[in-house]
């Protein structure tokens, strides 16, 4: 089984022509601050800004999780390294949004920066012996990928209970999962668009979104969550499988 995330060594293996994960033009750096005055104390929070998108979270003592993922054609060439100076650059570049520039102002320690990456379909996810999940086989993003590796753990695990041989089991496995990882994968790209459009695209949506958002997004979203995977039922083992 290869679960070895989206730089995968085993989809390599699997097929040499595999595609190679691709910068996505957006970066994002996470950290925490100081709750400034007149920031709400709860509540999840996107700010759609001319830069891309600043997303908070106010905890109970007091502090603010925030995350920035900032649109830019270019990866950066320091802020993975000089995580130091990143806040400072963070604050030039969401210096118009009040409320994301009163939390970086307020910064007490950047937890992680990260580029984001883009993988092309991957069309070999298994051969009679190995099979791709997770990441290394159909990238999630959206805040998904542990959950949809977890799905395909139970599900991996139900076809190989279930399955007369482990070929069979693989096969039957890769095409139940990839109608649902398909569609992860459009969700994805479309969330992704959203971050990187133009400033005035990103200020229409900001305006519209607090009044669409909490009467369309559960029914948009319900085939996501309202997901039942059934279980991994404890049946014979295939005939050939490994010891």
């Amino acid at each position: 089984m290869g679960a070895d995330g989206i730089w995968s060594a085993t989809r390599r293996t699997l097929d040499t022509d595999a595609p190679e994960p691709a910068y996505s033009g957006i970066y994002s750096v996470s950290g925490t601050s100081t709750r400034p005055p007149g920031i709400a104390q709860d509540g999840f929070n996107w700010i759609f800004a001319k830069h891309g998108v600043f997303i908070y979270l106010p905890a109970p003592d007091g502090t603010v999780w925030w995350t920035a993922q900032v649109s830019s054609k270019r990866p950066p060439a320091t802020v993975l390294t000089a995580k130091d100076a990143a806040a400072a650059d963070l604050a030039g570049l969401y210096r118009t949004e009040p409320q994301a520039a009163a939390i970086l102002q307020r910064t007490t320690a950047i937890r992680a920066a990260n580029l984001g990456h883009t993988l092309q379909p991957v069309t070999r996810r298994y051969d009679d012996r190995t099979v791709l999940i997770g990441d290394a086989s159909h990238p999630a993003g959206a805040g998904q990928g542990a959950s949809m590796a977890l799905e395909d753990a139970v599900i991996l695990a139900r076809h190989l209970a279930d399955s007369g041989t482990i070929p069979q089991a693989l096969a039957a496995f890769d095409a139940e999962r990839q109608p649902r990882a398909g569609k992860m994968a459009r969700m994805e790209t479309k969330s992704r668009d959203a971050k990187t459009s133009g400033p005035i695209t990103a200020r229409m949506r900001e305006i519209i979104m607090p009044h669409v958002f909490s009467r369309f997004y559960e029914g948009a979203t319900g085939w996501l969550y309202d997901f039942d995977l059934g279980s991994a039922r404890d049946t014979k083992t295939p005939s050939d499988a490994c010891p």
